[in-house]
Protein backbone atom coordinates (compact mmCIF):
# COMPACT_ATOMS: atom_id res chain seq x y z
CA UNK A 1 0.00 0.00 0.00
CA UNK A 2 1.27 3.66 -0.73
CA UNK A 3 1.96 5.59 2.66
CA UNK A 4 0.08 8.40 0.98
CA UNK A 5 -3.40 6.39 0.62
CA UNK A 6 -5.41 6.53 3.74
CA UNK A 7 -6.87 4.06 5.24
CA UNK A 8 -10.88 2.65 3.86
CA UNK A 9 -13.50 2.74 5.97
CA UNK A 10 -14.03 -1.06 6.30
CA UNK A 11 -14.14 -3.65 8.43
CA UNK A 12 -13.47 -7.29 7.93
CA UNK A 13 -16.37 -9.43 9.70
CA UNK A 14 -17.17 -12.79 10.13
CA UNK A 15 -20.78 -14.02 10.17
CA UNK A 16 -22.39 -16.79 12.47
CA UNK A 17 -23.59 -18.80 9.88
CA UNK A 18 -25.13 -21.34 12.33
CA UNK A 19 -28.07 -19.34 13.39
CA UNK A 20 -28.43 -17.11 9.56
CA UNK A 21 -28.42 -17.67 6.07
CA UNK A 22 -26.62 -15.36 3.93
CA UNK A 23 -29.80 -14.18 2.75
CA UNK A 24 -31.29 -13.60 6.14
CA UNK A 25 -28.08 -11.49 7.34
CA UNK A 26 -27.88 -9.76 3.79
CA UNK A 27 -31.60 -8.70 4.71
CA UNK A 28 -31.25 -7.55 8.05
CA UNK A 29 -28.54 -5.42 7.01
CA UNK A 30 -30.30 -3.63 4.26
CA UNK A 31 -32.94 -3.14 7.24
CA UNK A 32 -30.65 -1.82 10.18
CA UNK A 33 -28.02 0.17 8.10
CA UNK A 34 -28.36 4.05 8.38
CA UNK A 35 -28.55 4.29 4.32
CA UNK A 36 -27.02 3.26 0.94
CA UNK A 37 -23.49 4.61 1.87
CA UNK A 38 -23.24 1.25 4.05
CA UNK A 39 -22.39 -1.96 2.03
CA UNK A 40 -21.29 -5.40 2.47
CA UNK A 41 -19.00 -6.83 0.00
CA UNK A 42 -17.20 -10.54 -0.57
CA UNK A 43 -14.25 -10.68 1.43
CA UNK A 44 -12.62 -11.28 -1.90
CA UNK A 45 -13.63 -8.58 -4.15
CA UNK A 46 -11.18 -5.96 -2.12
CA UNK A 47 -7.92 -5.88 -2.98
CA UNK A 48 -6.43 -2.52 -1.11
CA UNK A 49 -6.92 0.45 0.20
CA UNK A 50 -5.97 1.72 -3.25
CA UNK A 51 -8.39 -0.41 -4.73
CA UNK A 52 -11.31 0.64 -2.38
CA UNK A 53 -10.71 4.22 -3.12
CA UNK A 54 -10.38 3.49 -6.79
CA UNK A 55 -13.48 1.74 -6.67
CA UNK A 56 -15.26 4.91 -4.58
CA UNK A 57 -13.47 7.82 -6.98
CA UNK A 58 -15.04 6.46 -10.37
CA UNK A 59 -18.65 5.93 -8.09
CA UNK A 60 -18.30 9.00 -6.70
CA UNK A 61 -17.57 10.70 -10.46
CA UNK A 62 -20.13 8.65 -12.06
CA UNK A 63 -22.56 10.24 -9.49
CA UNK A 64 -21.28 13.90 -10.29
CA UNK A 65 -21.44 13.59 -13.92
CA UNK A 66 -24.99 12.02 -13.64
CA UNK A 67 -23.81 8.32 -15.61
CA UNK A 68 -24.26 6.29 -12.53
CA UNK A 69 -26.08 3.31 -13.79
CA UNK A 70 -27.73 2.38 -10.35
CA UNK A 71 -29.87 4.78 -8.09
CA UNK A 72 -28.17 3.90 -5.16
CA UNK A 73 -24.20 4.15 -4.27
CA UNK A 74 -24.09 0.49 -2.40
CA UNK A 75 -24.94 -1.14 -5.99
CA UNK A 76 -22.84 1.36 -8.04
CA UNK A 77 -20.10 0.45 -5.59
CA UNK A 78 -20.53 -3.48 -6.12
CA UNK A 79 -21.08 -3.30 -10.05
CA UNK A 80 -17.90 -0.70 -10.39
CA UNK A 81 -15.83 -3.00 -8.06
CA UNK A 82 -16.48 -6.23 -10.05
CA UNK A 83 -15.80 -4.79 -13.54
CA UNK A 84 -19.26 -5.18 -15.04
CA UNK A 85 -21.99 -3.39 -16.16
CA UNK A 86 -24.42 -5.73 -15.43
CA UNK A 87 -25.95 -5.63 -12.00
CA UNK A 88 -26.69 -9.39 -11.82
CA UNK A 89 -23.23 -10.16 -12.39
CA UNK A 90 -21.91 -7.46 -9.88
CA UNK A 91 -23.89 -8.98 -6.89
CA UNK A 92 -22.99 -12.59 -7.35
CA UNK A 93 -19.01 -11.31 -7.93
CA UNK A 94 -18.79 -8.56 -5.44
CA UNK A 95 -21.86 -9.37 -3.08
CA UNK A 96 -22.47 -12.10 -0.50
CA UNK A 97 -22.51 -15.82 -1.78
CA UNK A 98 -24.15 -18.48 -0.18
CA UNK A 99 -21.09 -19.88 0.86
CA UNK A 100 -19.42 -16.38 2.27
CA UNK A 101 -18.97 -16.14 5.80
CA UNK A 102 -16.64 -13.30 5.85
CA UNK A 103 -17.28 -10.32 3.85
CA UNK A 104 -16.38 -6.50 4.15
CA UNK A 105 -18.27 -3.92 6.16
CA UNK A 106 -17.63 -0.64 4.59
CA UNK A 107 -18.75 2.48 4.29
CA UNK A 108 -18.58 5.04 0.94
CA UNK A 109 -17.93 8.19 2.40
CA UNK A 110 -20.15 11.41 0.20
CA UNK A 111 -16.99 13.75 -1.29
CA UNK A 112 -16.42 17.32 -0.93
CA UNK A 113 -17.13 18.19 -4.33
CA UNK A 114 -13.80 17.94 -4.94
CA UNK A 115 -12.99 15.20 -6.78
CA UNK A 116 -9.40 16.01 -7.13
CA UNK A 117 -8.98 15.24 -3.18
CA UNK A 118 -10.23 12.14 -1.61
CA UNK A 119 -13.23 12.55 1.09
CA UNK A 120 -12.13 13.44 4.81
CA UNK A 121 -13.18 10.48 6.61
CA UNK A 122 -14.09 11.49 10.33
CA UNK A 123 -13.73 7.70 12.41
CA UNK A 124 -16.26 9.02 14.87
CA UNK A 125 -18.76 9.68 11.90
CA UNK A 126 -19.00 5.84 11.04
CA UNK A 127 -17.34 3.91 13.40
CA UNK A 128 -20.31 4.05 15.65
CA UNK A 129 -22.21 2.65 13.46
CA UNK A 130 -19.99 0.31 11.81
CA UNK A 131 -20.32 -1.12 15.48
CA UNK A 132 -23.95 -1.11 16.02
CA UNK A 133 -24.72 -3.05 12.62
CA UNK A 134 -21.72 -5.54 13.75
CA UNK A 135 -22.95 -6.00 17.23
CA UNK A 136 -26.98 -6.33 15.45
CA UNK A 137 -25.65 -8.86 12.53
CA UNK A 138 -24.39 -10.57 15.56
CA UNK A 139 -20.78 -10.75 13.63
CA UNK A 140 -17.44 -10.37 14.95
CA UNK A 141 -14.81 -7.99 13.54
CA UNK A 142 -11.67 -10.20 12.10
CA UNK A 143 -7.79 -8.36 11.83
CA UNK A 144 -6.91 -8.25 8.69
CA UNK A 145 -7.07 -5.69 5.65
CA UNK A 146 -7.91 -5.76 1.94
CA UNK A 147 -5.15 -7.75 0.02
CA UNK A 148 -4.72 -8.85 -3.60
CA UNK A 149 -5.70 -12.44 -3.80
CA UNK A 150 -5.94 -15.22 -6.34
CA UNK A 151 -9.25 -16.23 -4.48
CA UNK A 152 -10.02 -12.32 -5.25
CA UNK A 153 -9.52 -12.60 -9.02
CA UNK A 154 -11.36 -15.42 -9.60
CA UNK A 155 -14.67 -14.36 -7.46
CA UNK A 156 -14.34 -10.88 -9.72
CA UNK A 157 -13.52 -12.86 -13.17
CA UNK A 158 -10.08 -11.92 -13.93
CA UNK A 159 -8.46 -13.77 -16.17
CA UNK A 160 -4.63 -14.34 -14.90
CA UNK A 161 -2.22 -16.59 -15.60
CA UNK A 162 0.52 -15.40 -14.34
CA UNK A 163 3.02 -16.43 -11.39
CA UNK A 164 0.62 -15.82 -7.94
CA UNK A 165 3.23 -13.71 -6.63
CA UNK A 166 2.86 -11.20 -9.04
CA UNK A 167 -0.72 -10.74 -8.14
CA UNK A 168 -0.90 -6.97 -6.90
CA UNK A 169 -3.71 -4.18 -6.78
CA UNK A 170 -2.63 -2.94 -9.77
CA UNK A 171 -4.45 -6.20 -11.77
CA UNK A 172 -7.74 -4.81 -9.35
CA UNK A 173 -7.49 -1.53 -10.04
CA UNK A 174 -7.43 -2.15 -13.57
CA UNK A 175 -10.29 -3.89 -14.02
CA UNK A 176 -12.43 -1.24 -12.71
CA UNK A 177 -12.24 0.11 -15.94
CA UNK A 178 -14.34 -2.77 -17.38
CA UNK A 179 -17.52 -1.30 -15.37
CA UNK A 180 -17.70 1.35 -18.10
CA UNK A 181 -17.10 -0.88 -21.06
CA UNK A 182 -21.03 -2.69 -21.92
CA UNK A 183 -21.13 -5.81 -22.64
Amino acid sequence: MDADVPWFPCWGISFDKANSSTSEIVEKFLEIRPNSRWVLISINSAASERHLWSAWYTMEQLFFQKSALSKNPDAEFIRIISGTHQLKTAFSRAGLNKNDSEAWLAFLPESNGDLNELAEVSSIEFTENAQKIIYILNAKIITKRPEPSKDGLERLGINFEGDSKLINDDIFIGHLARSSISS
